[in-house]
């Protein structure tokens, strides 16, 4: 379910990373003037996952993921930088969510689907991540 787009592992698994992490986080954090939309802190859903490639590739990448997901799904994209705004509805359920690549991950956070998909939600996300940033992953 695309409804993955929009969980995350909790916040509290990102802290502690390199200052690197922390700019990448800050930009999802503080909202800059243009952007789309912002994720307040309260209700948010945090997602890390590293990868092994430079920035351009990982976008690259991610992109593929975005492609997939606005065939499948109609989830509309837009870039600013190295950051990511994704919105749209599956199954009536509103999403949102803001991905940031830095120089090892892609930071992510999105609105909390609720209790009733948020596990399902993240096993869908951070499978797909994991497969488009996987060394073996070739081009669609």
């Amino acid at each position: 379910m695309l409804l993955s787009v929009v969980v995350f592992i909790s916040a509290t698994a990102v802290a502690g990373d390199s200052s690197s992490e922390e700019v990448a986080l800050q930009s999802l954090a503080t909202p800059a003037d243009g952007d789309p939309f912002f994720i307040e802190e309260s209700g948010r859903l945090t997602i890390a996952v590293t990868h092994a490639f430079a920035r351009s590739e990982a976008a690259v990448r991610l992109s593929y993921l975005l492609a997939y997901w606005k065939k499948r799904f109609q989830i509309a994209n837009e870039w600013r930088g190295d950051r990511v705004f994704v919105s749209g509805s599956v199954y009536g359920i509103k999403i949102q969510a803001m991905f940031a690549i830095n120089d090892s991950r892609i930071v992510g956070f999105a609105h909390d689907p609720g209790w009733p998909w948020r596990g399902q939600v993240q096993t869908y996300v951070d499978r797909k991540l994991k497969k488009y940033l996987s060394v073996n992953y070739d081009d669609p």
